[in-house]
């Protein structure tokens, strides 16, 4: 019986096939030119590119920024209390005999709005030869005085000044003369609340100063003597001083009752001709106050007894009874 031929010993019939690759001179000849003819092209190709990009940049330069047309003729600036037209050009650093295209209108506003006294700025290039420059500047609503830190109590040019949202900046020349009229915060050192200017106050004195002067301001009708400071005198109290030198204490709320019974005071001294030295508003009832006079006399501001009084004694007595003088 003949033995079937195993797999292993089919495979040894096959055909073997010899591949090789045959490399002459010539033939390596022409691989090299055509390898290099591709090398052309690409060169060719960037070439022209570069070539019509340095046209086409030559152009521009032509047609904006060597174009006497398009050279600076004016600098338009609103009116604003913080810079001038002047103070502008020497901020910016502006070429007058420049070309508009030359300026970085971007850089421009961010230079602008790094300036402590400016909210907001905006930059504009109106062609042919204009700059356009909008500025929103900021509003104080007081001065900011902290001795120990090295910002004395005075309003001054330079002076340091805050904002509404507690921003701090130096007093711009063209805000003194309005800010003059505004009261001073005086705030004791911090370090955990340093008074820095370009920063918003954190200090918690600071706070409790602007609530009152808000309190004041939104809610008190009367016209009172223009405050010249505000400090807070301890963990309670508040002293406001006025330019006519009177003082008042106040405490860290309830400002809308004080506020009522400093404005009944002050009706009963412009009704009876006399001047308040201090008053001590933190009292509900029995509001202490001193007279300014040749000699200080104290007296008290007595709020109305809700017990029946004889008809004489109501004729005399007003919302505020009559000070009692005190030698």
């Amino acid at each position: 019986m003949r033995r079937k031929t195993t797999k292993t010993r089919q495979y040894r019939h096959q055909a073997r096939v010899l591949k090789s690759v045959v490399m002459s001179p010539r033939i390596a000849w022409f691989s090299a030119l055509e390898f290099l003819k591709g090398v052309m092209k690409v060169v060719v190709v960037v070439g022209v590119l570069g070539l019509v990009g340095y046209g086409i940049r030559q152009a521009i330069e032509y047609t904006f920024h060597e174009n006497s047309d398009f050279r600076l003729q004016a600098v338009h600036l609103n009116a604003n209390d913080v810079l001038d037209e002047e103070s502008l050009v020497k901020v910016l650093g502006i070429n007058l005999a420049g070309n508009i295209f030359d300026f970085d209108v971007g850089k421009m506003k961010s230079q602008l709005e790094g300036i402590h006294g400016v909210l907001e700025a905006k930059v504009e290039r109106n062609l042919p030869g204009t700059l356009e420059f909008i500025i929103a500047t900021r509003k104080p609503v007081a001065w900011v005085a902290c001795p120990v830190e090295g910002l004395p109590i005075s309003k001054s040019r330079g002076g340091l000044l805050v904002d509404e949202s507690g921003f701090t900046y130096r007093c711009p020349e063209g805000q003194f003369t309005e800010s003059e009229k505004l009261p001073v915060i005086v705030l004791r050192s911090d370090p955990k609340f340093p008074v820095v200017e370009g920063r918003v106050l954190e200090h918690p004195e600071y706070r409790h100063c602007r609530l009152l002067l808000v309190a004041i301001q939104n809610g008190f009708s009367e016209k009172i003597p223009t405050i010249d400071s505000i400090h807070q005198e301890n963990e309670w109290s508040m002293c406001l001083t006025a330019n006519s030198g009177m003082i008042a204490t106040f405490s860290l709320g309830e400002h809308e009752r004080q506020l009522d019974n400093l404005r009944k005071a002050m009706r009963h001294a412009k009704e009876e001709g006399y001047e308040m030295a201090t008053i001590n508003l933190i009292p509900s009832r029995n509001v202490p106050i001193t007279i300014r006079g040749r000699e200080m006399k104290r007296a008290e501001v007595i709020t109305p007894k809700k017990t029946p009084a004889p008809a004489e004694e109501v004729r005399k007595k007003s919302d505020v009874r009559a000070l009692l003088n005190r030698n």
